[in-house]
């Protein structure tokens, strides 16, 4: 998982406000997140089927390579 900008603009306030090293931070967020997805069987599931559907569309976009059919270049972004 990516952090976002929203989280970014988020962290750095929180950082300046209370005058922390942003390390510190991370990690309690970290543990945090990591504490919640162990916890939390419907984020498990989620995560599951989000890479099953990645992986079905790597299968796609190399069938559609294999039979010479043009793929999208945002398409291309998925399929690495």
């Amino acid at each position: 998982m990516k952090i976002t900008n929203e989280e970014k603009k988020l962290f750095s306030e929180i950082k300046q406000k209370h005058n922390l090293a942003e390390s510190w931070l991370m990690n309690i967020f970290k543990r945090r997140l990591k504490k919640g997805l162990i916890n939390d069987p419907s984020i498990k599931q989620a995560l599951v089927k989000a890479d099953k559907e990645l992986d079905d569309l790597r299968k796609h976009v190399k069938d559609m390579k294999r039979k010479g059919q043009k793929v999208p270049k945002w398409l291309n972004d998925f399929s690495k």
